[in-house]
């Protein structure tokens, strides 16, 4: 069966037509997908400036507490020397009541 020179490029017209839909609808898949990469992108980008700007805030808190928790953690540690000063001193002077007690006694007779 031979193939007239019509034939062959009524074929070639229906490849090429072909091949120009799916062009365009690869054009289109692409848009399709751009739109998506950027409302993607876009999304992310302002998830990271809202924890840029979380992570400002709670380091100027953080800026705020440091010398209140340094205070406290000063007066706790003082306090607490003050109490250890206070025992050691009261055991030394209730280990001299309890050696001296017989004179102790004897002044208040």
């Amino acid at each position: 069966m031979p193939e007239t020179l019509a034939s062959q490029v009524a074929a070639l017209t229906a490849i090429l037509t072909r091949m120009e839909r799916m062009s365009d609808d690869d054009r289109k898949a692409l848009a399709d997908d751009r739109r998506g990469a950027e409302l993607a992108r876009s999304a992310v980008s302002a998830e990271l400036t809202d924890i840029r700007h979380s992570q400002t805030d709670v380091l100027r808190r953080l800026d705020r507490i440091e010398p209140v928790t340094d205070l406290v953690t000063s007066v706790r540690s003082r306090v607490t020397g003050g109490l250890m000063l206070l025992g050691v001193l009261g055991g030394i002077a209730w280990a001299g009541i309890v050696f001296f007690k017989e004179l102790i006694v004897g002044w208040f007779q």
